[in-house]
């Protein structure tokens, strides 16, 4: 029921008889202001819990959130429920949302401070960041005076350089896909993600605002195994390193063009650190796998690498994958160096917005077999002597 029908019912109230009064309690009651909850999924909308990839909570415990509404019957009333103010064209800090494992009993799974009710007579649209962070560059740009939360001209973009360090979450390698750890807990890079803007209406609102958040960094996953060849054989990995990548680059979301072909990145990458690297260092013995039934199966590779790479397009020869490692048959043992342009991989010469990359390497040598042959022995000339 809408607040004007409301205000009417209960100014024609006044002259009501007394029995009336019960009955438009109850339907304001049933229409009270509700607080604005949020929601938020990655990528797909699937609800579940921080266990959960489509989950934001999965990657992340705070984001950052903007709002505006604007009044049905008024145009010219905008109001920023979440975020700062548009007084003037620029960047604006949103409203941190932190994700309880307990559910908030107003707000839900996300809580901000101080709770904003729905205005029935008001639309709404909501956009956000994530992670909320000191280090997170990512803020939202209203491109006018008065602008509202998905505006033409209004946008996500850096207000500086955001330089990766190559973190690794794979440092101590394992068998599995990590996926989290680009988070503020982790000390090092950041998996940044940001939403699609959401409309809702104050008199039709969801029960919570749904935010679905996508990655706008790459991935990239380094995969070793070896093969039934080295069975009998130790193979350990004591070193995988990706150099040349560039770590440092400006995000445009009005650059950003998932349709196109080819797709157009957000970020313009450059150079901060000409040592910037991808490095695992270690002693990781490989899984060598296991016969079943007279039939080999393959043990399961290790990764290496798994780190957030700045989108960018790679030229030959400037990306260079280094890996050295021991096999040890016996007691005989030996080192190994191999090294790969990236750019000869097709599928690695460019790295996208939002995308997942995986370079699976598995060891196969020849083995050093040796085949021997004599030569006849060369004749001279036959030489007679008799003895008498």
């Amino acid at each position: 029921m809408k607040k004007s029908y409301l205000m009417l019912v209960a100014s024609a109230a006044i002259f009501a008889a007394c029995s009336e009064t019960e009955k438009i309690q109850e339907n304001l009651q049933d229409n009270e202001p509700a607080a604005i909850g949020f929601t938020s999924y990655s990528q797909k909308a699937t609800r579940g819990n921080t266990d959960v990839a489509t989950n934001l909570e999965y990657y992340h415990n705070k984001f950052a959130v903007y709002g505006t509404k604007q009044n049905v019957n008024d145009g010219t009333d905008i109001q920023y429920v979440f975020g700062g103010k548009a007084t003037a064209v620029g960047v604006q800090d949103g409203v941190t949302c932190t994700y309880q494992t307990t559910a908030d009993a107003v707000l839900g799974d996300w809580k901000y401070d101080d709770p904003r009710f729905w205005d029935k007579q008001a639309t709404y649209d909501f956009i956000a960041y994530a992670p909320a962070a000191a280090a997170n560059p990512i803020r939202y740009y209203y491109g006018a005076v008065k602008a509202q939360v998905g505006d033409a001209g209004s946008y996500f973009k850096t207000s500086s350089d955001y330089i990766l360090t190559g973190t690794n979450i794979q440092a101590t390698a394992t068998q599995a896909e990590k996926i989290k750890g680009f988070n503020e807990a982790g000390n090092g890079d950041l998996d940044l993600m940001i939403s699609d803007s959401e409309a809702q209406n104050g008199n039709g609102h969801d029960t919570y605002v749904n935010l679905v958040f996508r990655h706008i960094l790459s991935k990239l996953n380094i995969t070793i195994g070896q093969a039934e060849a080295l069975y009998n054989s130790d193979v350990t990995i004591k070193e995988v390193k990706v150099t040349g990548l560039k770590d440092k680059g400006s995000y445009n979301e009005q650059n950003y063009n998932a349709t196109a072909n080819p797709k157009v990145s957000g970020w313009t990458a450059g150079v901060d650190d000409n040592t910037y690297a991808l490095h695992y260092t270690g002693n990781q013995v490989l899984d060598k796998g296991q016969y079943v039934s007279a039939v080999f199966q393959a043990g399961d590779p290790y990764f290496f690498i798994e780190s957030l790479v700045m989108p960018q397009t790679i030229a030959d020869n400037q990306a260079t994958l280094t890996i050295k490692y021991n096999i040890a048959s016996g007691t005989y043992n030996e080192d190994y160096t191999y090294t790969l342009d990236l750019y000869d991989l097709a599928a690695l010469q460019k790295y996208y917005d939002g995308y997942n990359y995986y370079l699976n390497i598995t060891i196969t040598p020849d083995v050093i077999k040796f085949d021997a042959t004599a030569t006849l022995w060369d004749n001279t000339t036959v030489v007679s002597q008799t003895v008498q």
